[in-house]
């Protein structure tokens, strides 16, 4: 009977292993010799092009069938633009992703008026990959712009570089404005955050709204070391301990539903650094592009590359992106009017 058992118990894990065996390699002969295209919906130089550029270099590895990978830019609307070519016009085969704005995944949720009627998407229908990194964005201005603290930037016109509607610099911007009083202006057309920072050296804005605190230290080190920035407020789920001192936004606000308010406009920021995949991807290959990516994410060499480059790596599963997503998107109908409210004014 032990035997019979055995034997049974055998048969079984062989089945399942020619099963795995089977998947495995369907999924290799799907990309071998292929070429998979990461895009990433800002311009060249700045943060999300640095985490699009890391995982382009090493994720290839972890994909049965190891494609070929490019990096190609599809700057436009705060990566809107990116994000509708996703849905709408890339190829749903698992040949192509990219890496988008958080905001994006919130945008038909609380997005400003002008922004929803550029959606083209259903943010729960991407296939999300997951995301790299965790922020803590910030408010900066220039040495020389004349707004040393927050309260300079109530008194008068603070203007900010943006990517456009859908970029998390206007939405934190225009939260500020609505529930703390500051006179944010944003000045768009900038292509991501290495135009911004140039802008604000040339005088033509005063700051930047957005960026996140491990960015401006990885990209911008000067301005910490040099003092060429005056951080005017941190904005997070909890405070960055290295930024004792600087206004955290949740203890500026005093009213308990606004306090809510804010907590969902900063949900994205577990997923600063999202990539998403089209929908209606084969289940099969939308595991593999899942799994390679937290094998990337667990990689020592592509650890050692992202530390090179001071860049902070904290995964976010795709599976824990839709949980987030669900959970934004079941919100009471209240906390999301007003937060639909406050980036009505953008």
């Amino acid at each position: 009977m032990i035997v019979r058992r055995l034997l049974h118990c055998a048969a079984i894990l062989a089945a399942t292993l020619a099963v795995h065996a089977a998947h495995a390699e369907s999924i290799a002969d799907f990309y071998r010799g292929k070429t998979l295209t990461i895009y990433v919906g800002f311009g060249p130089g700045g943060g999300y092009d640095a985490y699009g550029q890391l995982l382009g270099m090493h994720i290839g590895r972890h994909i049965p069938g190891q494609p070929t990978v490019i990096v190609k830019h599809m700057p436009g609307a705060g990566s809107l633009a990116l994000a509708n070519y996703l849905y709408n016009v890339a190829p749903a085969d698992g040949t192509a992703f990219g890496i988008v704005a958080a905001a994006v995944a919130f945008a038909p949720l609380i997005g400003a008026p002008q922004e929803k009627a550029s959606v083209r998407y259903d943010a729960a229908k991407f296939g999300w990959l997951g995301s790299l990194e965790k922020f803590t964005a910030i408010g900066i201005a220039w040495h020389t712009s004349g707004f040393k603290t927050l309260e300079d930037a109530k008194a008068r016109e603070l203007r900010f570089g943006s990517t456009g509607p859908a970029s998390g610099a206007e939405g934190y911007a225009i939260l500020l404005n609505e529930l703390l009083g500051t006179k944010n202006k944003a000045i768009r057309g900038y292509r991501g955050s290495n135009d911004i920072t140039l802008a604000m050296e040339r005088g033509e804005v005063d700051g930047f709204y957005g960026w996140c605190w491990t960015c401006m230290k990885a990209d911008r080190p000067q301005y910490i070391t040099e003092k060429k920035v005056n951080v005017l407020v941190q904005l997070a789920l909890e405070p960055e301990p290295e930024m004792a001192g600087v206004p955290f936004v949740l203890d500026l606000i005093k009213d308990p539903k606004d306090n809510q308010v804010v907590r969902l406009v900063l949900a994205g920021l577990s997923m600063s650094r999202p990539f998403a995949a089209p929908p209606a991807l084969p289940a099969e290959r939308l595991q593999a592009l899942r799994q390679a990516f937290v094998d990337t994410a667990a990689d020592p060499a592509f650890l050692a590359a992202a530390k090179k480059a001071g860049r902070d790596i904290s995964l976010l599963q795709g599976e824990q992106i839709d949980a987030l997503l669900r959970e934004g998107y079941a919100l009471p109908g209240d906390i999301v009017q007003r937060a639909t409210e406050v980036f009505s004014a953008k």
